[in-house]
């Protein structure tokens, strides 16, 4: 089996290319299923410390990681509500591919109670042998990363097509992703016409987690992407903290370190700028 991809055997469009990332939307058919395909690589040019670590900031979406062994790895990773420390090995491991869903995609892709992967790493070919095996076989036939994802995108639409997800949760996400986080419970089954109880419900099984935990990790992702722009006081307020210790205690308890410290050690951490975008 061939397992030698490189960065440069992708030609097309992307999104950005930073020094060890480069990010790929998805075909518009899939534009509310995956955030982006990112494929890491190694660069000489960009110094990473040899026992640097990266925190992934909880996301509540889930991703595929493939790592071209020989077989084929590709690990599932659940919805995270919890920092995730790696040892950021980005100058040191070959290429990796990954596709990066959006809260709901996960279950859209494998039409199964995303609850049970709640902060959870699992082998694909483990969790669903058939999906895994049609991937392995493609491969086997591919030098490119282009070839992959074209590949890649043409199978997730097909298995999309098998497991809808209740128009009830669309609402709710948008709704949720609109207001940054900030709507409350009682605001969102208001204008759903929808029973708490319900609706929590159905978080756990298509998106993995209760609203709350879900409405505070979309509140503290959309926070980060302004807070290397404002004072720390002023961003209290714009998201309707009661004050500047009620919003060290929330920040602190998704990313397990307080905002200042976050700002001072920014290179430390990674999230998904793709996936919270300011709007």
């Amino acid at each position: 089996m061939t397992l030698e991809f490189q960065v440069e055997t992708y030609t097309g469009k992307y999104i950005q290319k930073t020094n060890n990332h480069l990010y790929i939307a998805p075909s518009e058919a899939l534009k509310d299923i995956v955030a982006h395909y990112t494929i890491t690589f190694q660069n000489p040019n960009h110094l990473i410390g040899e026992n640097q670590v990266l925190h992934l900031i909880p996301d509540v979406s889930g991703c595929f990681v493939f790592k071209f062994y020989d077989p084929l790895s590709i690990m599932v990773w659940g919805p995270t509500t919890k920092i995730v420390t790696v040892k950021n090995d980005l100058n040191t491991f070959p290429c990796r591919f990954f596709v990066e869903f959006l809260p709901g995609g996960l279950y859209q892709v494998l039409g199964q109670s995303i609850d049970s992967l709640l902060d959870k790493k699992i082998e694909l070919s483990i969790m669903n042998s058939k999906l895994y095996q049609t991937i392995t076989k493609a491969i086997e036939h591919m030098n490119t990363f282009d070839e992959m994802v074209d590949f890649i995108d043409m199978l997730l639409c097909r298995e999309v097509a098998k497991n809808n997800i209740p128009e009830i949760i669309l609402e709710s996400l948008k709704l949720i992703e609109t207001h940054h986080g900030q709507l409350s419970i009682l605001e969102l089954t208001n204008q759903l016409h929808k029973s708490e109880r319900q609706l929590n419900r159905y978080f756990h099984q298509y998106i993995g987690m209760g609203i709350k935990k879900y409405s505070r990790i979309v509140n503290v992702n959309h926070l980060i992407q302004e807070i290397n722009q404002k004072n720390l006081l002023d961003l209290t307020y714009e998201y309707d903290y009661f004050d500047q210790s009620h919003f060290n205690h929330v920040f602190k308890q998704i990313c397990e370190t307080t905002p200042t410290h976050y700002l001072q050690n920014m290179s430390d951490f990674y999230n998904e700028l793709y996936k919270f975008s300011l709007k």
